[in-house]
């Protein structure tokens, strides 16, 4: 079952959206300079609704969100070096430090990339990470990524969890390179429920 909004306008504030949960003040200043990070955070993320209605760009009655983020070799250099900036010249937008560990990653596994999903439940959800899917792909346990938060209780694990209502946490994985070739459009699946999306070519 195809539940999406894929407006360019959601994906936009889906991507800054990314930011703004893994950081733990969840605020930004007015004047966000981000850099290259910016251009190419909206290419590189993705709605997945679990359980909703859909009505032009708004999703109603979800039982839950997955917001994916797709960390390339372009993505993780421009937060490397965003990074490399910001602790010369001082933070204008503080990129959360686990984003930047999720990041560094990337280089770990050959011929794999690394996806970050954000899973926010609206109501009682039984979540299993099995359920989850990239152009066909599902993860395992050995491709989970471990480790990267201070707070456990926000890092999901392989397996199945109930999660309660307002519940917010991540679950990063790698995924070989031939289910997410460039300018290939894939499906990002939990379960039934999926989104179309397509893969930044190499010039993104």
């Amino acid at each position: 079952m195809k539940l999406s909004a894929r407006s360019a306008g959601i994906v936009v504030l889906a991507a800054i959206e990314v930011l703004l949960v893994f950081s733990q003040s969840g605020t930004a200043c007015a004047s966000v300079r981000l850099g290259n990070v910016e251009k190419l955070l909206p290419a590189r993320t993705a709605i997945c609704w679990y359980d909703a209605d859909i009505l032009d760009d708004l999703a109603l009655n979800a039982r839950g969100k997955i917001t994916f983020l797709y960390v390339d070799g372009k993505l993780s250099g421009a937060l490397a070096r965003l990074k490399e900036e910001q602790m010369k010249n001082g933070p204008v937008f503080e990129i959360p430090p686990q984003l930047f560990a999720y990041s560094n990653k990337y280089n770990s596994r050959k011929k794999h990339v690394v996806f970050v999903a954000r899973v926010e439940a609206m109501k009682i959800w039984e979540f299993d990470s099995g359920k989850i899917s990239v152009g066909g792909y599902i993860p395992s346990e050995k491709d989970i990524i471990r480790g990267v938060s201070a707070n456990p209780n926000a890092e999901l694990r392989h397996g199945t969890v109930t999660l309660p209502k307002n519940y917010h946490g991540y679950i990063g994985f790698f995924v070989p390179v031939e289910n997410v070739k460039p300018g290939t459009e894939v499906k990002l699946e939990y379960g039934e429920y999926f989104t179309d999306w397509l893969v930044p070519s190499k010039n993104q």
